[in-house]
């Protein structure tokens, strides 16, 4: 009781009154994945009631309408029985409904308030510890009034030399904007789309160097494709079905193949 007293004069430290809260919603937080557990658990037992009362229920129905056919010969009585049976039955039917309802609805309930107090405990805790006021600040001063300049300011040098490709990037697209519409700036914007491919994807291969297009050796045709130099390359001409593969320990052969094929593609930019 002192300490409590205590507590209420002094006021408790961020590191006690954490751990009470944590402590709390660690509690309600149980407790709802306990009644959620239950409530599916509910779910599945009315539908197994539900199951075994149509079958055994449809069942003694059946045999009842033959047992009174064959026992009982007034019709009327036997109509009467019969009657009785499905009043029975639909009753029993609507008596087991309404006491799962009534007991999901119970648990429902609990729920919600466990989730009202789980919310209002997290409130409480946000201004207990100012936690708006914090982030308010937080964002405030991290973004400055000259964002994109603080951004930069923030990353490190890697994500900076990103930045900075992307900004390069940018000034050249602008530029084929500019240009008309010849084989030569087509060249370049594949060229450039491929830098930027490389850039996101985070690659820091030198494209203009090792990037090389693909020329089959047999017809001389570009599909579109690329062979960076020092990597494997398993290709196939779309057009003639030509074959290169230098993947094997031993294709030598191929190794030849491929510096014909970056010869022609070299020859071919030169041109």
């Amino acid at each position: 009781m002192f300490s409590k007293v205590k507590g209420l004069i002094r006021g408790q430290s961020q590191e006690t009154l954490i751990k009470q809260y944590t402590h709390q919603l660690a509690t309600i937080t149980s407790k709802i994945h306990q009644l959620d557990l239950a409530l599916k658990k509910k779910d599945v037992l009315r539908s197994k009631w539900q199951g075994y009362l149509s079958i055994y229920g449809s069942s003694a129905l059946a045999v009842l309408t033959a047992a009174s056919y064959l026992r009982i010969s007034d019709k009327h009585l036997m109509l009467a029985v019969l009657v009785a049976a499905v009043a029975l039955f639909v009753l029993l039917k609507w008596t087991l409904n309404k006491w799962f309802e009534y007991s999901t609805q119970r648990t429902t309930r609990k729920l919600d308030k466990l989730r009202a107090e789980h919310q209002e405990k997290l409130e409480a805790l946000k201004q207990k510890t100012h936690f708006y006021s914090t982030n308010s600040l937080i964002q405030r001063f991290s973004s400055g009034e000259h964002q994109a300049e603080d951004v930069v300011t923030l990353m490190d040098e890697e994500v900076k030399s990103k930045h900075e490709e992307l900004s390069k990037l940018q000034k050249e697209l602008e530029g084929f904007k500019s240009h008309e519409n010849t084989q030569e700036s087509q060249v370049q914007r594949e060229k450039w789309f491929d830098k930027v491919l490389d850039v996101i994807s985070g690659g820091d291969l030198k494209l203009d160097s090792q990037i090389k297009p693909i020329l089959c050796s047999q017809c001389g045709k570009h599909a579109g494709s690329y062979s960076v130099s020092g990597t494997q390359l398993h290709y196939i001409c779309p057009f003639c079905g030509w074959k290169f593969d230098n993947t094997e320990d031993d294709a030598h052969n191929n190794e030849e193949n491929k510096d014909e094929l970056l010869a022609a593609s070299s020859t071919n930019n030169t041109m």
